[in-house]
């Protein structure tokens, strides 16, 4: 017998003929199990300490990221409620299973997700019934800070002369990852003045987005490429008019640039009205459940102090 993992061996029998092999599985119960926590110094540690697996804490973020910059964003006292599938196998703990339900608390603002199949797949959802996943996330890199934002008027230290500066830039080592933040057609890529190495992406007539500065291109990224959000598109660098490595971003409104920080991003579209009401009947004891532990989380905290 050869022991595959904790629900698979392998039986190997000898009969008449040589040997047979066979592959057991163990059954897997599922539980519905909840997790919470606050946040003191990060969404990774914290969320260990309340019990979620790296997958969920990564899950997590990813549901929340076109809420919340979990880069700038994040406060020490937010509070997190997670509803997930635990997988058990012989009355143990197996591991922890997709998150069904979860609510965020970030400066006071609650956010909520509920996970729901749909015909085009699984995805999240808010409770009207808006999917989670927007038309664009908020920021394209992981960096370490903003050396200059959007603003009418900036000393250039290259040009060394007032000029608008109708971007945001994020300092980042040479090499950082750039992602498109949102689905779109590739328009521009190649060498544009003071850009330097440049993307330029059209996600519809309306909006267009600008990632500038780099020091290479994605290979597979070209003029007229399809490009998925959160695909990346090329990598940090300080290419044109630039004095360190730093990502340059814009983002267009009908090829007007706009604050990427501040500009309102559109939201999804929301379940069409025939499973609308199936969804609300099949959040409904998640909802309740995640009222449950939002109480005794308060509960918690009064007797503490």
């Amino acid at each position: 017998m050869w022991k595959r993992s904790p629900i698979e061996r392998l039986e190997i029998t000898r009969n008449h003929g040589g040997f047979k092999a066979r592959l057991k599985r163990k059954t897997v119960k599922h539980r519905i199990a909840n997790a919470s926590g606050t946040i003191h110094s990060s969404l990774f540690v914290d969320g260990h300490k309340a019990g979620l697996s790296d997958s969920q804490i990564s899950k997590l973020a990813h549901i929340f990221g076109w809420d919340i910059d979990f880069a700038r964003e994040l406060r020490p006292g937010d509070q997190f409620r997670v509803i997930y599938d635990e997988q058990r196998v012989d009355g143990k703990k197996y591991r922890n299973g997709p998150i069904l339900a979860a609510e965020f608390v970030n400066r006071g603002r609650t956010y909520q997700a509920f996970r729901y199949k749909t015909h085009d797949g699984v995805a999240y959802f808010d409770a009207k019934g808006y999917g989670k996943r927007r038309a664009f996330i908020r920021t394209p890199i992981k960096f370490t800070r903003i050396s200059s934002r959007f603003q009418p008027r900036r000393w250039h230290p290259i040009l060394k002369k007032w000029k608008s500066h109708k971007g945001v830039d994020y300092v980042a080592p040479t090499g950082t990852p750039i992602k498109v933040t949102g689905d779109g057609r590739v328009v521009f890529r190649g060498w544009k003045r003071g850009y330097g190495r440049v993307v330029m992406v059209r996600h519809s007539r309306k909006y267009t987005t600008v990632y500038a500065h780099m020091s290479k291109f994605r290979r597979n990224v070209k003029t007229g490429t399809w490009v998925k959000q959160g695909q990346v598109i090329g990598y940090v660098g300080h290419s044109g008019w630039a004095t360190g490595p730093h990502l340059h971003y814009e983002f267009r409104v009908n090829n007007v640039q706009r604050d990427p920080l501040k500009v309102k991003l559109p939201r999804s579209l929301p379940l069409p009205r025939r499973q609308l009401a199936a969804f609300k009947r099949k959040i409904a004891p998640l909802t309740r459940q995640l009222a449950s532990i939002r109480a005794a989380t308060m509960m918690a905290r009064n007797d503490s102090h």
